[in-house]
């Protein structure tokens, strides 16, 4: 799998392969996918931050995933698993 950067803040010409998700209708009842990277505390902010989801729209978490390493991508193994998981939406977050 080959991971390609954009920087969302520059209007280039080129057209990509890529394209942005459709923007949820309402968070109501949806399905979160959390992703941390390893980082002291990454996964004390993710936590709290699925719980305001859960209480404030009724959300729950269906996937965990820690990558293990800040510095590095998440292996393509990992990637496989969340584009297949049942999840509305993904939550990532860097600790320390």
């Amino acid at each position: 799998m080959t991971v390609q950067l954009y920087d969302p803040t520059v209007d280039d010409l080129e057209e990509r392969a890529a394209s942005e998700a459709p923007r949820l209708s309402d968070l109501q009842g949806r399905s979160i996918g959390l992703l941390t990277n390893g980082k002291i505390n990454a996964d004390v902010l993710l936590r709290e931050t699925a719980r305001l989801f859960e209480e404030r729209h009724g959300c729950r978490v269906t996937l965990m995933e820690d990558k293990g390493n800040a510095s590095r991508p998440a292996p393509p193994e990992m990637l496989q698993r969340i584009a297949a998981a049942d999840v509305d939406f993904m939550i990532t977050a860097v600790g320390d």
